[in-house]
């Protein structure tokens, strides 16, 4: 603080700041008094701030990348936003919103690999024949579609969970900023799986975009090339995607620490729930996604048996197994997009019929088939790192207990749907 009161004395710079070439003001987050974390608006003509040189990117041509240098920069003390000590409440809140947002704008990206990719291989012929109509091009586009329908329907899925909880705010706290910031806070971990799966959804479109244009794929001339390259930074930005996968099982255990979540009591629970079951007994009902409904349900048992495995094991010290979060991170993830897309199909078949929801019932199908045994391979590793002996084998017992599938046909299923790709040119769901 400035000797008259009147100004913050800000010193500093601060990497990668998109549209620093461009922006009148910036959001500079600060430590007042070296403790106190605060937020300040910061407008470029103030004394003391200066723009660095643009950066040279791989991708994002179209943004400008800058750091911000402050020395001696005086910022009015009405310029701090929010209030003294709390930025990292406003920081938090809008890194929530950003990760969802980067995970919705992922899956235009996907929509678009999915056209220009079928449009391409419709008009490149080889061996007389487009080389659309070949089977390995066909998974590929299938592939690339339901990866994409999933995102989708784990976006719309999180638009829905924020909608009703600030839906159960009553007038007064609508006008609140802080209030709003406290009911998104509640899906802080449904925020990162939304940036993670959305971001890693598109890299995989991309990735097969540029594959199926073959070596044009590979050249600039082509938007492929672009695609790519643009890409690459979703990984990156809004938290990178390591961190954030630290961040969806270190929120879930945080909260049961605190007893605001009900975990231990529940994952003990699954061995008493595995004593019992038995999957060549389960009776399915006559219903398109009766299977799929209950490997779901299964899948949402290993995760929660495998969260709690590790927690009972480490304790607070989990925090520093990073590969254990991380694979923890990934069942969770995969688990909350298979459902969304389960539930999203099932409401369709409600709505609409069967008949019309034909090709979004073949994309769940396919989807449970493909990740039941990558879930089974990853809840194995966990617990093959955290028991030994008698426990090692009863743990691995229970996970292949719960991942027991009958594999569907994917092969017709997957035609049929990269049939439709090809029929529309575009996106099929």
């Amino acid at each position: 603080l400035s000797e008259d009161g009147k100004y913050y004395i800000l010193n500093g710079e601060k990497m990668f700041i998109t549209n620093a070439g461009w922006a009148s003001s910036f959001i500079v987050y600060a430590k007042v008094n070296g403790e106190d974390f605060t937020g300040f608006i910061v407008e470029k003509d103030f004394p003391g701030v200066s723009t660095g040189k643009e950066e040279k990117k791989m991708g994002a041509h179209g943004s400008s990348t800058r750091p911000v240098i402050l020395e001696d920069a005086k910022v009015p003390v009405e310029n701090v936003l929010f209030e003294v000590g709390k930025g990292h409440k406003i920081a938090f809140n809008i890194l929530n919103i950003g990760r969802w947002k980067l995970g919705a704008a992922s899956v235009g990206g996907c929509k678009g690999c999915v056209r220009e990719a079928v449009k391409y291989a419709n008009g490149r012929i080889q061996f007389k024949a487009p080389i659309s109509s070949f089977g390995m091009i066909k998974t590929k586009l299938a592939n690339m579609a339901v990866k994409t329908y999933m995102s989708d329907s784990v976006m719309y899925r999180l638009a829905g969970m924020f909608d009703n909880k600030l839906g159960t705010l009553d007038a007064e706290a609508k006008k609140s900023g802080a209030e709003n910031a406290k009911a998104i806070e509640e899906y802080a971990a449904e925020c990162s799986i939304s940036k993670v799966y959305g971001s890693e959804a598109l890299d995989y479109c991309v990735d097969e975009y540029v594959q199926i244009l073959g070596g044009y794929g590979f050249c600039s001339e082509y938007p492929a090339e672009r695609y790519y390259r643009d890409s690459r930074i979703n990984r990156i930005w809004e938290g990178t995607n390591e961190i954030n996968r630290m961040l969806i099982p270190g929120t879930i255990l945080g909260r049961a620490m605190k007893g605001k979540l009900n975990l231990l009591p529940a994952a003990q629970a699954i061995a008493g729930f595995l004593m019992g079951y038995s999957p060549l007994a389960v009776q399915l009902p006559d219903t398109p996604l009766a299977q799929q409904e209950h490997m779901v349900k299964m899948s949402k048992k290993m995760a929660l048996m495998i969260a709690g495995v590790a927690a009972q094991k480490f304790g607070t010290g989990l925090t520093k197994e990073q590969e254990v979060l991380g694979k923890i991170a990934d069942i969770i993830m995969e688990v909350f997009a298979m459902e969304s897309g389960l539930l999203r199909t099932l409401k369709m078949i409600n709505n609409q019929g069967e008949e019309k929801a034909k090709y979004q019932i073949a994309a769940v199908k396919c989807y449970v088939d493909d990740m039941i045994p990558q879930l089974e391979m990853w809840a194995k590793q966990v617990v093959a790192y955290v028991e030994k002996g008698d426990m090692l084998r009863t743990q691995l017992a229970g996970v292949k207990k719960l991942a027991r599938y009958q594999p569907i046909d994917a092969v017709t299923l997957k035609r049929e749907i990269a049939d439709r790709i090809i029929d529309l040119e575009a996106y099929p769901f």
